[in-house]
């Protein structure tokens, strides 16, 4: 069995640079994987995303090109020769062929100015193309992994759920994959857009005039030392904030599902104050991470002005036109909108490795029981079931043997047709055998068999296929009578459920009952008595019709009106199958073919009622236990 899967603590966030490096590496070469079905769009985005950025520096250029024409006065003309960027002089009477001394006017002024929105919503346009299939290919890529991770978790054995905590799958699967969707869509386009848009708009501005774009970008590397600062110190912040989100998911889940115990104890006000606790933690963390992030944006833009600054003193003294110095300025106040996004993408990455990690942990996961490669899906058996030379140790959750097997050295025969029953203390073993027999767990000597075969040589849902359970802690969905009887076959008819309802003595009170088999049972089938769910539940092995089945004390927590109804069900569900039965009544079991007395993991005793009573100590202190206390009730 592997490790069962825990998350590790903050603290191991905290790692060296390449450590780091490789961390991110791996998350993003796990993530591309989901990405490669849609690489078209994703590629498609990238483009326009760049294209998007490479419209800056047209956008400079046209700027240059309006502002010359409109803010050298009423007297400008189109002969007047433009000076551009990149383009060198430019001369628009010749461009256009009109006569050199032709003014502009109010015409010309209004059409060059329309073409600032126009320049403006063409990048802007490019701009949500790009961020709209992103968005289309982050949605498909979550939608994925949400799947595959909710598949993994499904695909484990009860092994793994002794140790997980469910509010933390839950998170892990719902919140922790918005967040890797979120993140990651900022990072594709800063990373592919932002560079690019910086790039597109420093050329121009070299071309123009390099000296004031250097003068204005020398005290650049100034501002990398506040995002190393601050990404350093945030690293741990945005980690813990992630598991904080998990245990306080965890916390509401096990409130909620616990709810009338809590009820019962008055502990309203315990779990207020633990939700409070893990919510304080959480918030102060978000609070942490925003701070740091937001505080990025003004430190790099405060720095950089200084270089504006500078810029703008160079301006006076070389006599740049206003109209130039303006467009110049614009420029490099358009690169600081990108440099700031590009400062956060560390605080980012961290917080995507951090959610991708939890996520991968459990798509990564390999199930502790997995068919063999060749494993066969077997029949409908005939119900002969063997356990041979068995031993078996639970585990605790760092996967080490507990000092003490559950079950040693047993071996039993349980032939078709007939009725078996396993008795014992406690802690005896029963329930043990039971989840071998349904493979929830692999022996670590010996093997069971189903029809002769080892059912490690048969696939999972097979072997399932033919053993139906029916359990003193029934389960029901929060869905409709009709959809939970359904759950034993899913292409059930409707006859086929009334039929399977009626053989267990449900349509009765089904027909009662308001909305009748459209009735919802609410929550783990709170809606409805212990007799009543008990009865849908062997409805639901009903019509499964299974040839062996598993009785875990099936009638022990009912009254006496109820438990004879539900024997009388259980015998019409019995009829002509292998039948193994966990009871604490002994009276449900005196007609067993044979009764398997357990003690410490052991079979001590086999045989019908009448023998053991004679000669086995521990049957007899069974025995004596439970009908002294049943004649105590009765008097």
């Amino acid at each position: 069995m592997s490790k069962p899967s825990a998350p590790p603590p903050p603290a191991k966030i905290n790692l060296s640079d390449p450590q780091i490096r490789a961390v991110v590496a791996g998350t993003l070469q796990a993530i591309w994987k989901y990405v490669l079905p849609y690489k078209g769009r994703f590629i498609l985005s990238s483009v326009l995303g760049i294209l998007s950025g490479l419209f800056n520096g047209v956008m400079i250029i046209g700027f240059q090109l309006i502002f010359s024409l409109v803010l050298r006065g009423k007297t400008t003309t189109l002969g007047e020769t433009i000076k551009l960027p990149l383009i060198g002089e430019l001369n628009p009477a010749e461009i256009l062929g009109v006569s050199s001394d032709t003014p502009v006017g109010f015409t010309g002024v209004a059409i060059a100015c329309a073409f600032i929105p126009a320049l403006i919503f063409c990048r802007g346009f490019l701009g949500y193309l790009s961020s709209y299939m992103q968005t289309w290919v982050t949605s498909k890529v979550v939608y994925q992994i949400r799947n595959d991770a909710f598949r993994s978790i499904m695909r484990q054995s009860p092994g793994y759920f002794n140790n997980a905590r469910t509010g933390e799958l839950m998170q892990t699967v719902i919140s922790q994959t918005g967040v890797v969707q979120r993140n990651a869509m900022q990072l594709i386009q800063t990373v592919a857009q932002r560079p690019v848009s910086i790039i597109a708009i420093l050329i121009p501005l070299f071309a123009s005039d390099w000296f004031f774009t250097l003068m204005s970008l020398v005290i650049f590397p100034a501002c990398l030392y506040p995002i190393l600062r601050l990404g350093k110190r945030v690293r741990k912040v945005g980690a813990k904030e992630e598991y904080d989100s998990r245990a306080l998911m965890s916390s509401m889940q096990e409130s909620f599902a616990g709810i009338r115990l809590v009820k019962a104890y008055g502990r309203e006000a315990h779990e207020m104050d633990r939700f409070d606790r893990s919510n304080a933690s959480m918030t102060q963390n978000m609070v942490r991470w925003g701070k740091a992030l937001e505080l990025i944006g003004p430190i790099v833009e405060t720095v950089a002005s200084f270089g504006i600054a500078a810029g703008l003193v160079y301006a006076w003294s070389r006599g740049v036109e206003a109209q130039t110095f303006f467009v110049l300025v614009m420029a490099l106040t358009q690169i600081y909108p990108p440099l700031k996004e590009l400062s956060r993408v560390q605080l980012f990455l961290q917080k995507t490795t951090v959610a991708a990690g939890m996520v991968f942990e459990i798509l990564n996961r390999q199930p502790d029981i997995q068919d063999a490669p060749d494993a066969l899906a077997i029949g409908r058996s005939s119900g002969a079931v063997t356990f041979k030379d068995i031993t078996f140790y639970y585990r605790d959750k760092d996967d080490v043997k507990k000092d003490t097997p559950a079950v040693q050295d047993i071996n039993l025969q349980f032939e078709p047709g007939k009725f078996y029953a396993l008795v014992g203390r406690s802690g005896a073993g029963k329930s043990t055998l039971f989840s071998l027999m349904l493979r929830f767990y692999d022996p670590d000597a010996g093997s069971v068999l189903l029809d002769g075969r080892d059912i490690r040589t048969c696939t999972q849902h097979s072997v399932r296929a033919n053993i139906g359970i029916v359990s003193q802690d029934t389960f029901l969905f929060h869905d409709t009578i009709r959809e939970n009887i359904r759950y034993g076959r899913l292409d059930a008819t409707e006859a086929e459920i009334i039929a399977a309802a009626k053989k267990a003595h449900a349509h009765e009170f089904i027909e009662q009952i308001s909305n009748g088999y459209d009735a919802i049972v609410g929550e783990g089938g709170c809606n409805l008595s212990g007799g009543q769910r008990q009865r849908i539940s062997i409805a639901r092995a009903i019509l499964r019709d299974s040839p062996v089945l598993l009785l875990d004390e099936a009638t022990s927590a009912l009254d006496t009106e109820s438990e004879k109804i539900i024997q009388e069900a259980i015998h019409t569900l019995s009829a002509g199958k292998t039948v193994v039965a966990i009871a604490h009544r002994l009276s449900t079991i005196l007609e067993a073919d044979q009764i398997i007395v357990m003690e410490q993991g052991r079979v001590v005793d086999r045989g019908p009622h009448a023998e053991l009573l004679a000669r086995n100590d521990i049957y007899q202190n069974l025995y004596n236990l439970q009908y002294s206390s049943d004649e105590r009730r009765e008097s």
